[in-house]
């Protein structure tokens, strides 16, 4: 029960709650991964998550200056257009949460070579990235590799998946 003069909220009995104002979207990105078989994948939230909380969700997440590049300002109109930055953030943020690695061999078109990368390195380099020790175009260039950022709406995309989800096609 609530003190005297407090009402059911906690608040002082006739005050009104004040209400925070929404917070200003962020510039995010994501990727639809569909395998050869047209299975597709979906990652589960945590449940103590503070945004979307156990959802099933594409790879993806917000842009970072330290990783993607500078950002669109947020009342550029390059906000609500595909970009460098929005492509890189979804290949950084597929690579951090799956371990799936959308890159190619530096210098080399998609179909000239994928960038395999053995699962330690891998997983070492997923720490790193994201705890911002490194950055993560940094981290594929020592590996002789580059982001996959040519890729384009309606693609068929063929990239470097780790094992346990499935062979390297």
């Amino acid at each position: 029960m609530p003190a005297q003069g407090q009402g059911p909220t906690g608040g002082m009995a006739g005050e009104k709650k004040v209400k925070k104002p929404p917070a200003a979207p962020r510039p995010s990105s994501s990727v639809l991964l569909i395998s050869p078989t047209n299975q597709v994948l979906l990652l589960h939230r945590v449940h103590t998550s503070s945004a979307f909380a156990s959802a099933h969700v594409f790879p993806g997440g917000n842009l970072s200056a330290y990783h993607d590049g500078p950002l669109p300002a947020p009342d550029s109109p390059l906000l609500h257009e595909d970009g460098p930055a929005y492509r890189l953030a979804a290949i950084r943020e597929t690579f951090e949460e799956s371990g799936i690695l959308l890159a190619k061999k530096a210098g080399s078109s998609r179909d000239q070579g994928l960038l395999h990368v053995p699962d330690d390195v891998r997983e070492a380099g997923r720490k790193q990235v994201h705890g911002n020790k490194i950055r993560f175009t940094e981290w594929l260039e020592g590996l002789g590799g580059e982001p996959d950022v040519g890729m384009s709406p309606h693609t068929d995309w063929r990239w470097c998946v780790p094992s346990r989800l499935g062979e390297p096609h």
